[in-house]
């Protein structure tokens, strides 16, 4: 039968290591139908392996081939063949080549030339490889080598990475193990008691001739033991005080935290203080309760540490500083506070765990003191009652009328309180109570004859005060609140501003047709809350046009110019703000309505000058803007003088503070007015010859008339 199997080869020798550990196999289908063939590599001595990994095939095996074709296999060499004792030399491999569908196999013969000395490294074995041990342990690390060459091995075997000086029989051995042999080792290994704890990783390295390193890790763990040692001693304070100052003082002290590491931890280690004592009236009412009391809070004022953490290494010895300053309080008797320090640690022991410090805190004001202090203010309380006089709650706005006459105001306490300014300030007459917050009053520029109030429920109430009636009432959609109200510079229009977005313009032309059926002649929404508004009055001197505008402003920092001819919205360029974040207030000049302030509540404050934008596309530029007027916190309120030379404003902080600007609209100089405890909510500003009048209203219910020079020699 003819041969139906051609088996070729690229090359008959092949140099393992030498940089040509492959050849090419070429497989010819000699028979008259399709044919799948498969490769294998065996040689003598050589154990039958299911899955041989010394060499690897490309294909594995391969497709169906047709007659008179051919499928070419590529061998790659990948390691000495596994020969019992190893091997160096020449051998011979057999490639055999067989086909399921033929029934037949062919052979061919290649040489292998395997260079080198044929040593095989003996194989290590260590039983354990972990260890955990407290100083003064003394440890035993075995190993075993087994020999698989035809010839004695000598090895050199070492242990790494621990200190010699652990090691009490040394840190290597020599050992000879016998062909197909094994041979066993130890080292000994004592930690010092000043071992410090933590994980030691190590190697076991097997040196042999003319073989390959073997290697084996372990990790040595030494375990915490011992404590740290805390105690406290107070510091002798130094007497370079001054008298007042020491005596404000007394309460303070300075005590030195030592800590003595008696462990093998090296460590970092932190102090928490907290306050323990239990005050007397705590203690009533969890009496009263059937409760356990509860310690007092430590504010932060009361600790100083330095530093804040210690590096404790192992038989170290730390010591902080720590300074208990406690705020005498003003009123009351002696007081004995008590803190318990307490270190932060997480491996080891602290002895003892806490210590307890005392401190004693006199008040300020003597006891005799405070007892005449509370029989005056026993009296004023009772004539505050029997005689009453202005604002019970926060005052949310105050005006000027337009000869500086009196002062109209507006409370939480639903009231409108109508004040003479001259010679002082002093209410004349309360005008009602609304039943509902105020939030804001105004007068009618024309004749000061007008009054209108905006309350929280979103009616607005016109109080006529030449008719003496009763007020007429104005509501567009109930429960609106009204955040601001401003008439037109010609008195025939009131514009509402509202929380929904609304901004209503009301006709003021026929007093006696107002009501609650009153419908506004004018409504715009926007599509934010709004804070505040201010009217503008715009001449453009080359074509001699005159447009009225409207400034609004409200949440997320939108400040708008609203057209009322033209119904064009002008988005002015301005910090974007968070949910949040809106502008409180907004003003103009009566004699320069394009000069605008406007005012934030992140404690910004910002001036325009509204001449060369309100004709053109031309962006509006901000003349000047400053974020320190009122320390960071809010600006409630600002106001421009009528000739914009002075802008007064007011904010959380409590401040009333008064702005020299130049004729370009920029801050020169500042004053502060007034400061209060509790925050400013509206501010007005009135020049009357060479005084400046600034009133002021805040949360803490009042109304306040300051006096100052008008000498802005920069802006006449």
């Amino acid at each position: 039968m003819a041969k139906q199997i051609l088996t070729q080869l690229s090359t008959h020798t092949v140099h393992l290591g030498m940089g040509n550990d492959q050849f090419e196999v070429m497989v010819n289908n000699l028979s008259d139908r399709f044919a799948t063939f498969a490769l294998e590599l065996s040689a003598s001595g050589l154990a039958r392996q299911t899955t041989p990994d010394w060499y690897r095939l490309t294909p594995d095996i391969s497709a169906k081939i047709p007659a008179g074709d051919q499928v070419n296999f590529v061998v790659s060499i990948l390691e000495t063949p596994p020969i019992p004792g190893g091997f160096t030399g020449k051998m011979n491999l057999n490639v055999n080549v067989t086909c399921l569908e033929l029934g037949e196999e062919d052979r061919q013969l290649v040489n292998l030339v395997v260079a080198g000395s044929g040593v095989l490294p003996s194989s290590l074995s260590v039983p354990k490889t972990e260890f955990q041990a407290v100083p003064g342990d003394l440890i035993e690390i075995p190993l075993q080598l087994f020999n698989p060459n035809r010839n004695t091995a000598h090895t050199r075997v070492t242990l790494k990475g621990l200190p010699k000086a652990w090691l009490t029989d040394g840190h290597e051995r020599r050992l000879q193990v016998a062909p197909q042999g094994s041979a066993h080792g130890v080292f000994i290994c004592q930690l010092p008691s000043t071992s410090e704890a933590k994980p030691y990783p190590f190697s076991i390295e097997v040196n042999q001739a003319e073989a390959p390193i073997v290697r084996q890790k372990g990790i040595l763990t030494v375990l915490p033991t011992g404590w740290v040692e805390f105690v406290y001693e107070l510091e002798q304070s130094e007497d370079s005080e001054p008298p007042l100052e020491k005596r404000v003082n007394a309460a303070s002290n300075r005590y030195a935290l030592v800590l003595n590491n008696k462990s093998n931890v090296h460590q970092s280690v932190a102090i928490t203080l907290n306050r323990v004592d239990i005050p007397w009236h705590q203690k009533i009412w969890a009496m009263l309760r059937r409760r356990p009391p509860i310690p007092a809070s430590t504010t932060s004022h009361l600790l100083q540490l330095t530093p804040a953490q210690v590096d404790l290494k192992v038989d170290d010895l730390a010591q902080m500083s720590l300074t208990l300053s406690p705020k005498s309080p003003w009123w009351g008797w002696q007081r004995r506070q008590q803190f318990q320090l307490r270190p932060q640690l997480h491996q080891t022991e602290i002895r003892p765990s806490t210590q307890t410090v005392e401190l004693v805190a006199n008040p300020k004001v003597p006891f005799w003191l405070q007892c005449l202090g509370f029989l005056s203010l026993s009296i004023m309380a009772i004539m505050a009652v029997y005689w009453p006089n202005g604002h019970r709650g926060s005052v949310n706005s105050v005006q000027f009328d337009g000869q500086a006459n009196a002062v109209i105001s507006g409370a939480d306490d639903h009231t409108l309180y109508r004040w003479q300014v001259s010679p002082r300030l002093q209410d004349v007459a309360k005008l009602t109570d609304t039943n509902k917050s105020v939030r804001v009053v105004r007068y009618r520029p024309r004749n000061n004859d007008l009054l209108a109030a905006g309350l929280e429920n979103g009616e607005i109430q016109l109080w006529d005060f030449l008719s003496q009636k009763s007020p007429k009432t104005l509501v567009f959609h109930k429960d609106d609140r009204v955040f601001d109200l401003q008439f037109s510079y010609d008195s025939q229009s009131l514009f509402s501003a509202h929380g929904s977005g609304l901004v209503l313009r009301w006709a003021m032309d026929d007093l006696s047709h107002l009501g609650q059926g009153t419908v506004p002649e004018q409504e715009q929404h926007f599509d934010f809350a709004i804070q505040a508004i201010a009217s503008i009055d715009y001449t453009n001197q080359q074509h001699d046009q005159q447009s009225h505008w409207l400034a609004v402003g409200g949440r997320f920092n939108h400040l708008v110019l609203w057209n009322l001819e033209t119904d064009q919205q002008h988005f002015l360029k301005y910090p974007a703000g968070e949910p949040n974040h809106y502008i409180s207030s907004v003003d103009t000049a009566d004699a320069t309505s394009t000069r605008l302030a406007v005012a934030d509540n992140q404690g910004r404050i910002t001036l325009w000058n509204l001449d060369k934008c309100l004709h053109s596309v031309t962006a509006c530029k901000v003349s000047d803007q400053w974020m320190d007027g009122h320390k960071g916190k809010p600006v409630n309120t600002v106001a421009l003088s009528k000739n914009a030379c002075y802008l007064a404003s007011g904010g959380d902080d409590g401040r009333v503070m008064l702005w020299f600007l130049n004729t370009a609209g920029q801050v020169m100089e500042q004053k502060k007015i007034a400061h209060f405890s509790k925050p400013v909510n509206s501010v007005d500003i009135l020049q009357q010859d060479k005084t400046l009048l600034v009133v002021s209203g805040s949360d803490n219910h009042r109304v306040k008339l300051h006096r100052t020079k008008a000498n802005n020699k920069i802006c006449p």
